[in-house]
């Protein structure tokens, strides 16, 4: 693979800020069974972003990419940029189409919180703590509490404290091992996705040309990018022998992924109030997005360029820089357009030659960050639209198109199979370890019985020569009062017969007593 030396523009070097997970990731594996399934009906997939590890190569690749105008990652032939639905796909929460999270409330609601994380009133005031500029609840404290839910099997309780957790310290990360009320606030909203989104995007925007430490949910956004990339073929196999950025230089739109959940798509959400794109409010700034550029990958055709208007920057500052702005935005939100198929067109997943050279015209004015690496893997050929009816180039650039995907399903449904097949053979290790563990445990179980019943045995053997040394020693007896009887030369008394040797020993002593001089040992 060789690279073609051409004019770049520069790079920089971000850094991307992780927390220790593993008490929440402990905490986690005891969602198990119909638990879990609730869990996942009520909070979506966050269990998957918690335990998901982030690589810093590839989010360090991606970032080098951003378009900082348009608002996306512009590549050599293809544009991507994160959308409100497809962060609601990756993390199995809806999009709710009401206005979304504005600001943190000035006076905090602890009846609100406590019952919404089912804690008492006084437990949510005694804990509120500040932390930097934020106030919320320590992280150490809300562990606490969800593991004696669990102790006592009260669910209810631990799925929300374990949900808070996640969303303080994953999905909107503020202070080190701390939940921070923005966090809450959100939580409590139930609606994610709009402030998810916005963080990422503000992140990613304040930081482009700087570089630094990017703050957002690194593991959606990595989620999210990894979904486009081949999962075999070449850009698997080079992974030991090529870097990340020489991989990413090497992809054409003929390799990105544009199938999978995009066609589940129906609704685009494209604009709000008097915005002709989307604005979006996060927990620490506003900025907005292009969704226009986004179609394909929610499977519609991409025709044309976009309109200027589309793309214009409309939104991005700082939150407490500008409140009256702030609530316009909110206000705009409050009027959200939604375009479906009837507007969109068919989802084919393609791309006219229009919006093609428009990309590459972006291209050479925004410059790549890295050379041109020769494809990994052999083009089509080149359709020319104009050569042929416009209702037949649709048709073979569909039908090519589809059969990449079914290809790539096909390796997807494989690599399926061989992840399912390695988990069955570790479960069956596993099991095997536990029969071999149980069937020790038994053998031991049937040891100790073996060793009582022969104890058992040994103490009858010793009661049965206890009790026949009594009966000697009662025969004894017996004929040592004949005996005395005799020497009193009386006709005996008829004994009644009786077993207790203290009775006979006393009769004994008694006779003993009666015969003159007479005292036997």
């Amino acid at each position: 693979m060789a690279a073609i030396p051409e004019l770049k523009r520069k790079t920089c070097t971000y850094s991307f800020h992780r927390e220790p997970l593993t008490s929440l990731v402990e905490l986690s594996n005891l969602v198990t069974g119909c638990n879990q399934k609730a869990f996942d009906e009520q909070y979506g997939d966050i269990l998957t972003l918690l335990k998901m590890v982030v690589d810093p190569v590839p989010l360090q690749t991606l970032l080098q990419f951003y378009d900082p105008e348009l608002r996306c990652f512009t590549f050599q032939d293809y544009q991507l940029a994160p959308t409100l639905e497809e962060y609601s796909i990756l993390m199995n929460v809806r999009i709710r189409y009401q206005v979304p999270f504005l600001d943190v409330p000035k006076e905090v609601d602890f009846r609100v919180v406590a019952k919404a994380l089912h804690l008492s009133i006084k437990e949510v005031s005694d804990n509120w703590k500040p932390s930097g500029d934020v106030v919320g609840l320590p992280l150490k404290y809300l562990v606490r509490m969800a593991k004696e839910e669990a102790k006592k099997g009260n669910w209810e309780a631990f799925n929300a404290q374990l949900s808070i957790m996640i969303y303080g310290v994953v999905l909107f990360p503020s202070m080190p091992n701390f939940v921070d009320l923005a966090a809450i606030t959100i939580f409590i909203g139930g609606n994610p996705v709009p402030t998810l989104l916005a963080d990422t995007y503000y992140a990613i925007h304040s930081r482009h040309g700087k570089g630094g430490a990017i703050r957002c949910c690194l593991q959606l956004l990595l989620k999210w990018f990894l979904s486009f990339l081949p999962t075999s073929g070449p850009f698997v196999d080079t992974q030991s022998t090529h870097k990340w950025t020489q991989r990413i230089m090497s992809l054409t739109s003929y390799d990105i992924k544009w199938q999978a959940y995009r066609f589940y798509v129906r609704n685009v959400i494209m604009s709000c109030g008097g915005f002709c794109n989307v604005p979006l409010i996060g927990t620490k700034g506003c900025v907005n997005y292009n969704p226009v550029l986004s179609l394909r990958q929610l499977g519609f055709v991409m025709s044309e360029r976009p309109l200027d208007v589309e793309i214009a920057e409309s939104v991005y500052f700082e939150k407490r820089s500008d409140p009256a702005r702030l609530e316009k935005m909110g206000k705009a939100w409050e009027s959200i357009g939604v375009k479906d198929g009837s507007v969109l067109g068919k989802k084919f997943a393609i791309v006219m030659p229009a919006y093609i050279e428009w990309v590459k015209d972006r291209v050479e004015t925004l410059l790549l960050p890295y050379d041109r690496m020769e494809p990994l893997q052999e083009q089509p050929p080149l359709i020319h639209s104009e050569n042929v009816p416009a209702e037949y180039y649709k048709r073979a650039l569909m039908e090519n198109r589809q059969l990449k995907e079914k290809e790539q399903n096909i390796q997807m449904q494989l690599y399926k199979a061989k992840t399912d097949k390695l988990n069955l053979a570790h479960k069956l290790k596993d099991a095997q370890g536990e029969d071999a563990s149980r069937l020790r445990t038994k053998a031991n179980y049937q040891k100790k019985i073996r060793d009582l019943e022969k104890q058992l045995r040994d103490k009858d053997v010793q009661l049965k020569k206890e009790v026949d040394l009594r009966h000697a020693s009662e025969s004894q007896l017996r004929g040592e009062v004949v005996e005395l009887r005799k020497q009193l030369k009386e006709k005996p008394t008829p004994l009644p017969e009786c077993s207790e040797c203290d009775l006979l020993i006393d009769q004994c002593q008694y006779l003993k007593t009666l015969i003159p001089g007479g005292r036997r040992s």
